[in-house]
């Protein structure tokens, strides 16, 4: 077939922005709100149209689905030699897409700790602010209630929630009212809140690229994979791509910047250190072994590869909360879903389909904490994990379905090292665009073990909680690990053989002050020894922030456009002009 023109031929941007996920979209919506500037937005994956991702509870159809990038990571010793499966959204909107939806900025003390001129806990919150658009938590000490950026409570309630509740006093974690207010400390129990307007996603695609897609002066390219930036010299000028709709013969396509245009790196902490690598930005070592020519030589690139590692205990329920678990407000015993869930929300925004499940938990610190943060968050699910494995257990419900057979009712409680110290990298298996990067997710890898210790206690806790009086009047035993499980060598074995990502990878190309420490950009988001180029994702987060990491990739990607908008440092920039 003769391939289509491309749609950049013959065209020179001020900005091009490679990659059309969270970060990606909340630039091209700002920096194409300038009438003069030209922008191109290039996503390698698809459209953003799928009832899956706006339906939150809708996700778990996305796991392993063209929607997804389907990565794993390489196999390890230390998690029983097991590839482990990265969920990341292959899609406008990104992981945003495809996440659980929680909005949690993590603690102040998370910024301050990056200790990065411009970024600490005082300069950022006011952004926050400004990007929220809350519509419960309206203190405007803490929250913004009129920002693109939509946040709500929970618009599900489930009675074993509040058996939760209860069983976390009764184990000693007291009530947080809001997880969010850097005022009181980051422990306790209460509901996580989330990225949905009237139950509805609210991804980077929905508030911010969908509303200004007919701007004139942005041009917004999917199926585009970028096969690396072109330099002249240390200078960006442009990007080589290729769109296989428009050339199944995988054309190299060509996307030009005007003299002082910027080459924008949005694709993620897995994406933009491979494309960077492919374009001789890395170690340039590694990259010579595969014939790629040094551009800048920053070994930075790919190395501190941060993640929020997971493991769940789960159980039955007693007879009578039989039929009370989220699934079951979900689907039939035949395994179909129910006319009523479906009504409730379609009429209403309300009911079991606007909840991914795991909207209710805490934040605890344990004896492995490093300093005064909690290490752990608790995640509640008034539902039964089929398989250890969060994501398994949505493809051994298809064969329940298949069968005629319900989903069983009981809950889950997920366990997450949320302020992991390991750290991993993603390099190149080879030049090739269309091959996934080796990922090395380091998972239990920190020398003094307090990833383990963090899991380890987790299970220690969920099981207090279950056994606590009120959680015991609810549960019928231990599904897992299982109450073969009783030695703390058995546990860690546990945890190796089970332990999953609770899908918050940062860290690439760190933000700091030398490329000689291993950083990547400097505070004002630029790659050093390169001119006309910036990365602007959750890859640059130097040290992972213990909550999600959806809320501090927007507020990045607003500094990041208010800087460049206004050709300023990121000292000069003023959050509430931006």
């Amino acid at each position: 077939t003769a391939a289509l023109s491309s749609p950049t031929a013959d065209k020179s941007y001020d900005y091009v922005i490679v990659g059309g996920g969270l970060a990606g979209c909340v630039l091209a919506n700002r920096l194409s709100a300038n009438p003069n500037a030209s922008v191109l937005l290039l996503e390698a994956g698809g459209e953003n149209n799928s009832t899956s991702i706006s339906v939150p509870a809708g996700f778990t159809k996305i796991f392993r689905s063209p929607l997804d990038w389907n990565l794993f990571t390489k196999r390890q010793s230390e998690v029983a030699e097991r590839m482990i499966y990265l969920p990341r959204g292959a899609v406008l909107g990104g992981s945003s897409a495809t996440n659980a939806t929680l909005y949690m900025r993590g603690a102040a003390a998370d910024y301050d700790g990056w200790n990065v001129s411009g970024w600490a806990s005082s300069d950022v919150l006011d952004l926050f602010k400004k990007c929220e658009g809350n519509n419960d938590q309206k203190d405007p000490a803490v929250h913004g209630t009129d920002g693109p950026y939509h946040v709500e409570n929970p618009r599900y309630r489930n009675e074993l929630h509040q058996k939760f509740f209860d069983a976390a006093n009764e184990a000693g974690i007291s009530a947080n009212p809001d997880f969010n207010d850097w005022r009181r400390p980051q422990e306790g129990h209460g509901v996580f809140q989330v990225t949905q307007e009237r139950g509805t996603r609210a991804d980077g695609y929905r508030q911010y690229l969908k509303p200004v897609m007919d701007r004139p002066n942005l041009q917004v390219v999917t199926g585009a994979r970028v096969n690396r930036v072109v330099f002249d010299q240390k200078k960006a000028v442009g990007v080589e791509y290729i769109c296989e709709e428009l050339s199944p013969m995988r054309e190299l396509m060509t996307a030009s910047l005007k003299a002082q245009g910027e080459v924008i790196m949005s694709s993620g902490s897995i994406h933009t250190p491979q494309i960077l690598q492919m374009s001789g930005v890395g170690d340039a070592r590694a990259l010579s072994e595969f014939g790629i020519a040094s551009v800048a030589d920053l070994p930075g690139v790919g190395a501190n590869l941060q993640d929020q590692p997971a493991v769940v205990v789960s159980g039955p329920v007693k007879r009578e909360f039989e039929g009370k678990s989220v699934t079951d407000h979900i689907y039939n015993s035949r395994g179909n879903m129910r006319k009523r869930a479906l009504l409730n929300y379609l009429l209403f925004g309300k009911g079991p389909l606007t909840s991914t499940g795991c909207d209710r938990g805490a934040m605890v610190r344990t004896a492995a904490a490093a300093g005064h943060l909690p290490d752990l968050q608790v995640r509640f699910v008034p539902a039964m994990a089929l398989d250890p494995d969060g994501v398994s257990s949505y493809t051994r419900f298809g064969k329940f379905k298949k069968l005629g057979r319900k989903w069983p009712s009981g809950v889950t409680i997920q366990l997450v090292a949320s302020r992991a110290a390991s750290r991993g990298s993603v390099s190149l298996k080879s030049p090739d665009p269309f091959d996934t990067p080796l990922i090395n997710a380091g998972y239990l890898t920190d020398p003094e073990g307090r990833d383990m210790q963090t899991l380890k206690n987790g299970i220690e806790l969920a099981r207090k909680i279950a056994s606590t009086g009120v959680m015991s009047s609810v549960l019928d035993g231990e599904l897992f690990p299982g109450t073969d499980v009783t030695t703390a060598a058995g546990a860690e074995e546990y945890i190796r053989r089970t332990i999953h990502s609770s899908n918050a990878l940062v860290g690439t190309c760190r933000m700091g002050t030398s490329a000689a420490n291993g950083d990547v950009v400097d505070n004002n988001l630029r790659i050093f020894g390169l001119e006309g180029i910036r990365v602007v994702d959750a890859s640059v987060i130097p040290i992972i922030p213990g909550g999600q990491t959806g809320a501090p990739t927007v507020m990045i990607a607003e500094r990041a456009a208010d800087m460049i908008l206004k050709g300023v440092s990121v000292e000069q920039t003023d959050p509430l002009e931006a």
